[in-house]
């Protein structure tokens, strides 16, 4: 049987070798210029790119590493520059990365303080721009991630989180997925609220 394909290539090890490719280059240009804000964002990509296929090949030891190198970048990039909406947007993604690996990972409360990271960022980036269809969408994302970790306040997540959408929906704004976004929603709030008699 032939290996699958992972990432558009024909198996995970040419994907690793191409990666590792460009995670060199990438290493290379921001330790040249490390001033260059961009060559530290493509470094911080190569390091989540990585992160991904490590953790698609099950290697969660090595994928955990990569997702981690990821996180400082992107950690030091929103710091250097709070107003850059695109970097705090990059520091939610490498939260809720590292957040579903743990949780695959069996560490729950390494995952939900991730997910709560990446839920403040997201909650304060949909409140500046609430107009942005993206940054509504990714905070209903991670307000379905901490209703599946926090089950003392999972209905109060799951209510916000549909609270958004039928808005995007009235708006004319075209959201990826929002009709199974708000299916998904209303079982699984259905579910709670069974499981707790209401």
């Amino acid at each position: 049987m032939p290996a699958p394909k992972l990432f558009g290539f024909g198996n995970g090890d040419d994907a690793q070798r191409y990666f590792l490719q460009a995670l060199n280059i990438s290493e290379k240009l921001a330790r040249a210029e490390p001033q260059r804000a961009d060559y530290l964002r493509d470094l911080s990509v190569s390091y989540n790119k990585l992160g991904e296929l490590m953790n698609a090949l099950g290697n969660g030891d090595d994928a955990q590493r990569y997702f981690l190198m990821d996180l400082e970048i992107a950690e030091k990039l929103a710091r250097a520059e709070p107003q850059r909406a695109d970097y705090q947007r990059d520091l939610s993604v490498s939260y809720n990365k590292l957040g579903d690996l743990m949780n695959a990972l069996g560490n729950g409360d390494d995952a939900q303080r991730y997910f709560q990271q990446a839920l403040n960022i997201r909650t304060t980036l949909a409140r500046a721009e609430p107009q942005r269809a993206d940054y509504q969408r990714d905070l209903v994302i991670s307000l379905m991630r901490m209703a599946d970790m926090d089950t003392q306040r999972a209905e109060n997540y799951l209510e916000q989180a549909l609270s958004i959408l039928p808005a995007l929906k009235r708006s004319g704004r075209q959201v990826a997925h929002r009709d199974e976004m708000m299916a998904w929603l209303e079982g699984r709030l259905a579910d709670v609220r069974a499981g707790r008699g209401a």
